[in-house]
């Protein structure tokens, strides 16, 4: 009884709170009884249930925002916000949440456009139309009495009810604070969402649970369009099926964007009409989808705006450092700009540190940039389209006022010489970026010596690729230059006197290959990174850098001329870990670097490496603030970041303050010291005297080594680190690799032709090694240890001689062993039953591998295989366990000279070389078989097989849209293609058959005879054709590019015309398309293309072609075999 009456209290504590209807407001019952039916009606409408299962992906949010919501929480109120870039789809996904949650609310509410509310009517009416739409009743029986609405009358009237309130869409914080700005304005249970585009905004108002919404992958994005844009849902035929793929492209994933286009393409007849819209597209997007972008954009401050413009036109895709850096100055305060768009989801931080923008945000900022053309042709912030660009420059020779010029100069209409141009610096133009395609020749943009226009003395940026004077011109004094890129160009020298500019931070000549001298730099105290790269006349590095305190990168790789000089790297010890190199009697000390990529003739003297390379690099990772790349829910868990452990451990002390941090399972510090500890007798052969270390260079002064123990804080972050010998020499001197354990954050770790006899056992502790290669050494054995490596992938040990057998390597995927001749075993064939199924292993390269032992019996493991290269074995049969490999898609059997039959392929396998197979007589494809390149070019034995052709054309699957081909030896166009045609580029013309009613055309068969002329030898490999449909499907274009070598191995060397006839190869494919009804005529061009080196004289030659088309009552009569007589149109 006690119960019941508490429940009663609080029931009509409830019913108190709620405004009645009193009969004496009403002109009569029946006025009265017609509102209290229109409220019921309005919450019944509200009750009504949406089905949201047809939008695809919506069950994997509701699945990851659940947690969120915690709705079997009942003692707390939570706020959650939803945070998207525009048109992503909040709103709907906020529709789903409440229509799947909120029907155990008494009280729930979903506000939409909250800011257009706000801004039209205000905050009181804001409050009124919430409380009322929670509460169920009309505004008019509220009983507001005119009276402004304060925060304490939602307190009042929602305290101590248990609410579901969705707020859509808001932009300011004041429109949150008016409606709920604290918890304990809802009872108990409560939930609150919150959807913006603005993470600032739900930071502001202390939301702890953000999720933020992704765009679709690009499955999704086709299924949603090919459901708006078709009648069923799928494309009526092939070529709309291209065209909606790359309609779904364009969207980039944003579902606004998808609705906008398939709903647009819908109203399309043609193929030309689709064709056109979406070059339309392409250019600039939908309107609709501008106008929603563009409200993000319009909410900036003006300063925020033009950062935006200037990270659309110049840092899409480049590390977020250097943008704000270069954008931080008095005017534009690039840091806070960059966050706040970050914020607004204009642009996206990657967890590597890069700014990533949208694809339709990035159009959006070219609209916005045009249309300031158009209202301002004279203030321009941003200009970055080539054509307008070309018109400007062309009119008034760069004299427009303007903040920032980007040039693409392969979109340029034509050359353009500024010769003759007034000189007047445009003094606004602070970023200037003029770049084109490395393999493009030529650079359209030229200048003068005399010509300053575009080298404004207000610059920060400038970026010039192939840049076309020798020198700057004598008036060109920059001040505030930041960076400096001027890849590709022609500068014999960077500056002719002493750098003088102090904001300086980055210098890029890389590829210069006629610069000769650095200028000094001392006075460029705030220089982080230098790069040389390929600037072969460069004569030496300036001795000034060692006065660089912040230089954090140096690359001086392939310099030719720094070749000559004996260059040495050593590491000093101390507080701080310092580099310092040696260029014969100068010593260039570097204290802050982490970046180093040097090549030459090296002498590497650090701690636990110790020999001589020709070329060295190291690389630390740099990551963005973590504020920038995560939402708050993310950042709750506080997980360690690489850069975050490499901070804390080189802080002095830290070893003694870093707590136990739990990372990838294992207690990080009790392993360090344990490592430590196994691995003191390598700390004491590290830690060796002055004395006991060569002395290179006689009397040269060097840094003496603390002999005291390093501090474990003191390890390198490096995540990379490079070191190699060009060239393998088995009489080299042993590159000594002491100890690895001062390398914890590596993820990549090559060691190239070095001789290394033994790698350290602790190799253990590279917990985020995803990567190593070390190809070309001599050791016999490889330790154990290495299978506790978890992030381990990749490992390359090619040419490794002597290497006998390998460790358990379950964790990798891809396994290079090519050349390892002494390799007996790929496992411990004693646990075959325990490794069966263990290996995760994709992809492995044995070739050259010939004393492994029962290698049938040890591949059967490795059931996971996709790739798979056995080349130069000496079996006489493949392999009987190649057959049990599932998910076998590519073989190569190379060379095998052993090699007689090929026989018992899986049924998977798409891919099958086995080039040079001197000696092979029999290849059998099963039916139904997948291959869809098979290489039997230099196979004698094999030749005009035309059993094998039919196999190969017949017995395989027929994939819509996809090539087969085949090459093998051969002396003529078999029959079935019909009369060949002759020459060197050939067009064979198909007229379709002239009956009625005319068959359906699925696709056609090719072939080609090529001859090539000794030594020379011919091998189609991976990317040896390409083909391509034009003219609305009508031609078809084949440009055959076989790799041309010069051999001497072939046992085939009798007469002339034995190797005149040996030499000659049939060209086999197949094309599987349907063609439509409006083609009339149908027709094939086969050309043949070589490398550079064959310009002048061609190894090969194209003799004859003939084709043949597939018709649909060819397959169905049984006719479709060769030398039977059927259709064929030539």
């Amino acid at each position: 009884m006690a119960n019941k009456v508490t429940d009663w209290r609080e029931a009509l504590m409830q019913i108190s709170s709620i405004a009645g209807k009193e009969s004496a407001t009403c002109e009569d019952e029946a006025s009265m009884i017609e509102e209290v039916v229109e409220g019921i009606s309005n919450q019944l409408l509200v009750m009504q249930p949406v089905d949201f299962s047809d939008i695809i992906g919506m069950n994997v949010h509701m699945e990851r925002l659940s947690p969120l919501l915690s709705i079997e929480s009942e003692n707390e109120v939570r706020m959650i916000g939803i945070w998207g870039m525009g048109g992503i789809g909040k709103t709907t996904i906020a529709k789903c949440l409440f229509d799947q949650f909120s029907r155990g609310f008494p009280a729930r509410c979903f506000l939409e456009n909250v800011w257009k509310i706000y801004r039209k009517h205000g905050v009181s009416y804001l409050r009124e139309k919430f409380l009322s739409s929670t509460l169920g009743l009309s505004e008019k029986n509220m009983n507001f009495s005119g009276v402004e609405l304060g925060s304490h009358a939602i307190k009042a009237r929602l305290g101590h009810r248990k609410v579901f309130v969705v707020l859509d869409n808001v932009d300011a914080t004041k429109q949150v604070h008016a409606l709920a700005k604290e918890l304990s304005w809802f009872g108990p249970g409560s939930r609150i969402i919150i959807t913006t585009r603005d993470k600032g905004l739900l930071d502001s108002c202390r939301v702890k649970s953000i999720y933020q919404v992704k765009c679709l992958d690009s499955d999704d994005s086709l299924q949603i369009f090919n459901q708006l844009a078709f009648e069923g849902g799928l494309p009526p035929s092939e070529p709309y099926e291209n065209l909606s793929i790359r309609a779904s492209w364009l969207a980039q994933g944003l579902p606004a964007a998808i609705e906008a286009y398939s709903l647009y393409l819908r109203r399309m007849t043609s193929l030309k009409e689709w064709e056109d819209a979406l070059c339309r597209f392409e250019r600039a997007p939908h309107t609709n989808v501008t106008e929603i972008l563009k409200i993000s954009y319009d909410s900036l401050e003006e300063a925020d705006k033009s950062v935006f413009l200037h990270v659309a036109s110049l840092f899409n895709g480049e590390p977020l450092r250097r943008a704000t850096t270069l954008l931080d100055d008095d005017d534009l305060r690039g840091c806070l700009g960059v966050k706040i768009l970050a914020e607004k989801c204009l642009i996206e931080i990657t967890v590597g540190g890069y700014i990533k923008m949208h694809y339709l945000v990035e159009q959006t900022a070219r609209q916005i940039s045009r249309q300031e053309y158009v209202q301002l042709p004279f203030g321009r912030r941003v200009m970055w389209d080539p054509c307008e660009i070309y018109e400007a420059l062309k009119r008034n020779g760069g004299n427009e006022p303007m903040e920032c010029l980007a040039l693409h100069m392969c979109e340029m209409p034509s050359a353009l010489n500024l010769k003759g141009y007034p000189i007047n610096n445009p003094y606004n133009l602070k970023f200037l970026k003029v770049y084109k395609h490395l393999d493009d020749i030529e650079a359209k943009l030229k200048i003068s010596s005399y010509d300053t226009n575009l080298l404004s003395t207000r610059l920060r940026l400038l970026h010039w690729d192939a840049f076309p004077l020798k020198a700057f011109p004598f008036r060109f004094c920059p001040g505030n230059l930041v960076e400096v890129s001027l890849r590709y160009s022609n500068l014999t020298s960077f500056w002719t006197v002493t750098m003088g500019t102090q904001c300086l931070r980055r210098i890029d000549l890389s590829g210069s290959e006629n610069l000769e001298q650095l200028p000094d730099l001392s006075m460029a105290v705030n220089l982080e990174e230098l790069i040389t790269q390929g600037c072969k006349r460069l004569k030496r590095i300036p001795e000034s850098i060692s006065h660089l305190t912040r230089l954090t990168k140096l690359d001086v790789s392939y310099c030719d001329e720094l070749n000559s000089y004996r260059i040495t790297i050593r590491e000093l010890t101390g507080r701080r870990r310092q580099i310092s190199l040696w260029f014969l009697d100068t010593e260039v000390e570097i204290n802050s670097i982490a970046n180093l990529s040097i090549g030459g003739n090296l002498h590497i003297q650090m701690l636990w490496l110790d020999g001589n390379a020709d070329h060295l690099c190291f690389r630390t990772e740099q990551q963005a603030p973590e504020e920038l790349m995560k939402t708050e829910q993310q950042l709750s868990h506080n997980k360690i970041t690489f850069r975050s452990l490499e901070l804390s451990m080189r802080t002095e002390g830290a070893g003694k303050a870093m707590p136990e941090t739990e990372l990838h399972g294992h207690k990080w510090r009790t392993n360090w010291d344990q490592r430590l500890h196994r691995n003191k007798a390598a700390l004491d052969i590290s830690m060796r005297t002055p004395q006991a270390m060569p002395d290179f260079y006689g009397d040269e002064p060097m840094k003496k080594a603390d002999p005291k123990p390093r501090s474990t804080s003191e390890f390198h972050g490096f995540n990379l680190i490079d070191i190699i010998r060009f060239n393998y020499n088995s009489a080299a001197a042993n590159f000594l690799c002491y100890s690895l354990s001062m390398f914890p954050c590596l993820k990549e770790l090559n060691l190239i032709n070095l001789n290394i006899e033994v790698i350290p056992d602790d190799v253990c502790g590279l917990q985020f090694l995803e990567k190593l290669d070390w190809s070309g050494n001599d050791f016999e054995t490889l330790p154990e240890t290495m299978n506790q490596l978890p992030k381990l992938k990749y490992v390359s040990l090619g040419n490794c001689c002597r290497l006998k057998a390998l460790p358990e390597l379950v964790q990798c995927e891809t396994i290079n062993l090519s050349g390892c001749m002494n390799l007996q075993s790929l496992l411990e064939i004693s646990h075959a039953e325990q490794d069966w199924g263990r290996f995760q292993w994709f992809e492995l390269w044995v070739d050259g591998c010939n004393k492994i032992q029962s290698i049938s019996d040890q591949l059967i493991h490795f059931i996971k295989l996709s790739y798979l290269d056995l080349t130069s074995h000496e079996f006489e049969t493949l392999p009987y366990s190649i057959r049990e490999l599932s998910s076998l898609g590519t073989l190569c059997l190379n060379k095998c000279k052993k090699l007689k039959s090929i026989e018992g392929v899986p049924l998977c396998l798409k891919y099958l070389y086995a080039h040079g197979c001197e000696i092979l007589e029999t290849v059998s494809l099963p039916l139904n078989h997948s291959i869809k390149h098979l290489d039997l070019s230099h196979c004698f034995l094999l030749n005009q097989d035309e059993h094998l052709i039919t196999q190969f054309l017949n017995d395989g699957r027929n994939n819509e849209e996809s090539l087969r081909f085949a090459c093998y030896p051969g002396i003529e166009v078999p029959s079935y293609f019909g009369n060949p045609e002759t020459g060197k580029s050939i067009t064979v013309g198909l007229g379709l058959p002239q009956i009625w009613p005319a068959p359906k055309i699925l696709g056609f068969d090719a072939c080609s005879m090529i001859t090539c002329e000794r030594p020379f030898h011919m091998q189609f490999g991976p990317f040896s054709y390409n083909w391509s449909w034009e003219d609305d499907d009508s031609v078809f274009q084949l440009d055959l590019k076989p790799d041309i070598f010069c051999s001497q191995e072939s046992s085939f060397h009798s007469t002339e015309g034995e190797e005149a006839v040996k030499s000659d190869h049939l060209v086999i494919f197949r094309g599987s398309k349907t063609l439509g009804e409006e083609i009339d005529n149908f027709s094939f061009k086969f050309d043949l293309k070589f490398s550079k080196e064959f310009l002048s004289s061609s190894p090969a030659e194209l003799k004859s072609c003939g084709a043949r088309l597939i018709l649909e009552d060819d397959q169905t009569d049984g006719q479709d075999h060769l030398g039977e007589q059927s259709f064929s149109y030539v």
